[in-house]
């Protein structure tokens, strides 16, 4: 059984600041889904940290978010 890298954490962490953030600007998966050139279950797999998150998905999700990339 392979143990949770640190990698795998900060995406977990990042996945997470990211569902965060949506839920405050309420906006649905749906909304980011369009907003970051994904499909619904793309995003649903982003979110939960379930996939490595590109540098192009985070800038339209921050862009999507109003928040800066770093």
């Amino acid at each position: 059984m392979a143990g949770i890298t640190g990698l795998d954490y900060k995406i977990m962490e990042m996945a997470a600041r990211i569902k965060e953030l949506r839920e405050i600007e309420g906006l649905s998966v749906r909304e980011m889904a369009e907003r970051t050139g994904v499909t619904e279950e793309e995003y649903l797999q982003c979110e939960s940290g379930k996939t490595e998150l590109n540098f192009t998905f985070l800038y339209k999700a921050a862009l999507a978010l109003g928040v800066d990339v770093t």
